[in-house]
């Protein structure tokens, strides 16, 4: 397989049944908005007002479902972090193809659901059911592995729509906003030492959380989405291009060009 276009594995940690269903929730809609993305509106994402906005587009679609149980050591109990890696006790694995940068649109895009979906899971104060490259040290730290059926996210290609409009979408500009938690910092008075803190913070995890979570979202311009869900973006006020621009993809959608669509639009 060439360097450009090789299969990528991948870990994501939690705990508790609900957040297993939770996280297998967000991986079928990746896929989903993979198979169909002329289904979803457009969302362009960032972490902060300093940030960019970057559009959330699914990778390759995701496949090869493991359960997996980790072992005691420092990928999980007193000492892990998840700035390092997977940091609880239960996990699933799984795979896609591509490159590199599909690579990290699979990261962004599971990522930045998976917080907004359980936005209160941290340990050590960060967020702990995320997303990790699965490298040998992972691999050496599970204790028991189990496949999972892969129908539980696999989500077939919807038909060409009859309408090229459908392929217009309207396109939304979040913006994550944390702040830091009073109650956590008062948990925090008069601790010394990272270590105390981090003690501190994980005997009270499931109580109080480090950060609180907004989010303000602002519906701003169409958007036509193309082969993997990447496309053409367009201000509210161009609507008549984002429609011209949506007719040239639905006449290539099986390949073949059709004269009435007209040029592509610049």
């Amino acid at each position: 397989m060439e360097e450009t276009h090789r299969e990528h594995t991948y870990v994501l940690s939690f705990n508790t049944n609900a957040q297993k269903r939770t996280a297998l929730r967000v991986i079928r809609a990746h896929n989903d908005r993979r198979a169909n993305p002329h289904k979803y509106p457009a969302l362009y994402v960032r972490n902060n007002v300093h940030e960019a906005f970057e559009l959330a587009a699914p990778g390759e679609e995701l496949w090869a479902l493991d359960l997996v149980t980790f072992k005691k050591g420092w990928r999980q109990g007193p000492h892990a972090t998840p700035s390092g890696g997977p940091s609880l006790a239960r996990g699933l694995i799984f795979s896609n193809t591509g490159d590199n940068a599909q690579k990290n649109r699979t990261f962004h895009f599971l990522n930045w659901h998976l917080m907004r979906a359980m936005p209160g899971v941290y340990h050590d104060s960060f967020p702990a059911v995320a997303v990790y490259v699965c490298d040998d040290a992972v691999m050496n730290s599970i204790e028991a592995r189990s496949a999972l059926n892969d129908d539980c996210v696999f989500c077939a290609p919807e038909s060409k729509p009859e309408d090229p409009l459908e392929l217009v979408q309207p396109a939304y500009w979040i913006t994550r906003k944390l702040e830091g938690n009073y109650a956590y910092r008062e948990l925090m008075v008069e601790t010394r030492g990272n270590e105390e803190r981090r003690k501190r913070s994980r005997d009270h995890k499931d109580q109080i959380v480090p950060y609180l979570s907004q989010y303000e979202s602002v519906e701003d311009g169409w958007f036509v989405s193309g082969e993997g869900g990447h496309g053409e973006h367009f201000d509210k006020d161009s609507r008549d291009r984002a429609e011209e621009y949506a007719r040239v993809v639905h006449a290539a959608w099986d390949g073949t060009e059709d004269e009435a669509a007209g040029e592509s639009v610049d």
